[in-house]
């Protein structure tokens, strides 16, 4: 089993950016259920198999240093060995049952957007099928997909498929009739769907919308020294000149002009140096234009705020965001009066302060709100932004710490699957890149490559519907959590004269 478990991590990272091989998260995930399905050891296959997805999926934060890139895939194998644990556990509580195996995938998925340290989002297997061509069948279906059930309701559904396989192969028990159950799980689907397009269209029937556009222009900077450890000499004031030189050499009039993540803060904070004010305002004032922008700044001296400061057309700060989701051992330390003495944590000298919650501006008559670099990849503040009434999402991120890898790829996936599942464009604008326009649709625009100076402009058109995604949210996975234990507690010989006449 330890075998079909390291085949399927292989496979796994595989089909992800850099390499993007999507088709084999299917033998990927089929290889890992009938390697727990064995029930052998199950722990320590599935601690096998997130070490070496993961492990590779997130190659990029060796740049910060291997004591950051080695705990973080350590803690997915951890989490993947415990899933595992009670996959085999609650399969033989059920003979294999294929609704209680799925019911505790759907389990996994929530609690791995939430647990530990505020969840870790990255790699749910949906998003690999955006890399395949926008007009092409199966991004056709993703969309419907992502659009009805968003990307953790998108990744049951297509681990449904290598599951109820390697059930009937495992099985040989033609009694079983796994196939029929997926037809029924199939039609359920279907019917939820239309159930709840059918709700939101008879809730905006009488709803006009109006749509309207935006030019926009991201500036990315760059970094003269991407990278945590890679320090040099003046860095954060270079990074900030690159931006506001690139700013200056805009032409036109824009509706708004975005600033990454690290692009201002400490000694270029807009918000306390009237300088830098002066600076931003100047640029406002000719390009008739509202900006976004990203920066840092320290409170006393053991703490900082990561916020994304709004200024207006006359080059007044209006409001500002402050981040809420801080990475850990990134942004702060956990437990860290206990964990002072490790030396690499020096690199993390202070802990983030927590926003209370999403913003939301006006940029003419639009509603746009921004989340913060590692928030871009959590659902959750993506489609909070839209129930307060945003129509465009902004993500302001750094990912410096990405190096070369394909992480960057990786992260505008995840911003593709939010914009599909809440039917809202999204500003990927990364300091060193890869910055991205996305459409409503989850269509890449255009985009930047890695660490490059450059300034990326469009006019994106707003959108005010809402999905079944946005509205409900993970719906999914909270239904088949039911149906799952209502069939693990149900009277075996109850439910078996059930199927047999009905079923």
């Amino acid at each position: 089993m330890f075998i079909n478990a390291t085949i399927a991590g292989l496979l796994y990272f595989l089909s992800f950016p850099p390499y993007d091989l999507w088709y084999l998260i299917f033998p990927a995930l089929y290889f890992f259920y009938y390697a727990l399905l064995s029930k052998e050891k199950s722990f320590l296959t599935g601690f096998i198999f997130g070490c070496i997805a993961y492990g590779v999926i997130l190659l990029g934060i060796q740049s910060i240093g291997f004591e950051a890139w080695i705990p973080l895939t350590i803690l997915m194998g951890f989490m993947y060995g415990l899933f595992a644990k009670l996959f085999s556990y609650l399969n033989s509580k059920s003979e294999n049952n294929f609704y209680v195996s799925l019911s505790v995938i759907a389990i996994f998925d929530l609690l791995r957007a939430y647990f530990p340290f505020g969840g870790f989002p990255w790699g749910f297997p949906s998003t690999v099928l955006l890399t395949n061509p926008v007009d092409s069948f199966i991004m056709t279906n993703a969309r419907l997909s992502f659009e009805g059930f968003g990307p953790t309701g998108s990744s049951l559904l297509l681990q449904s498929l290598p599951l109820i396989i390697a059930l009937r192969v495992f099985s040989k028990n033609k009694e079983k009739n796994y196939f029929k159950n997926y037809i029924i799980f199939s039609l359920v689907v279907f019917l939820i769907y239309v159930f709840s397009l059918v709700i939101i269209d008879f809730n905006y029937q009488d709803v006009k919308t109006e749509t309207s556009e935006l030019n926009i222009a991201i500036v990315q900077g760059n970094s003269p020294c991407p990278g945590a450890k890679n320090r040099c000499s003046n860095e954060r004031q270079k990074i900030y000149d690159s931006h506001l030189t690139k700013t200056q050499s805009l032409e036109g009039n824009f509706d708004l002009v975005v600033w990454p993540e690290s692009s201002t803060g400490f000694n270029n904070d807009p918000g306390i140096h009237s300088r830098v004010q002066n600076d931003i305002s100047t640029e406002a004032l000719r390009l008739d234009s509202y900006f976004l922008i990203g920066g840092d700044r320290p409170i006393q001296k053991e703490y900082f705020e990561n916020y994304g400061i709004f200024i207006n057309k006359n080059g007044e700060i209006v409001d500002q965001y402050l981040k809420q989701h801080p990475v850990p051992f990134g942004e702060y330390i956990p437990f860290r009066k206990f964990l002072d003495w490790i030396p690499p944590l020096a690199l993390v000298p202070r802990d983030m302060i927590r926003g209370d919650g999403q913003k939301i501006f006006m940029v003419n008559n639009t509603k746009i709100s921004t989340v913060i670099s590692f928030e871009g990849s959590f659902q959750r503040y993506i489609r909070n932004s839209v129930q307060d009434g945003a129509e465009l999402v902004v993500i302001l991120t750094n990912q410096a710490s990405y190096g070369e890898s394909g992480m960057s790829d990786q992260f505008i996936l995840m911003s593709r699957a939010n914009a599909i599942s809440n039917g809202r464009p999204i500003v990927h604008a990364a300091i060193t890149g890869k910055s991205a326009f996305i459409d409503h649709n989850g269509k890449v625009i255009s985009k930047t490559e890695l660490f490059e100076t450059q300034i990326l402009t469009e006019k994106l058109e707003m959108k005010q519907t809402e999905t079944p995604y946005s509205k409900y949210g993970n719906y999914l996975n909270y239904i088949f959590i039911v149906f799952g234990a209502v069939t693990l507690l149900w009277p075996k010989n109850m439910f078996k004269n059930f199927r047999k006449t009905y079923l």
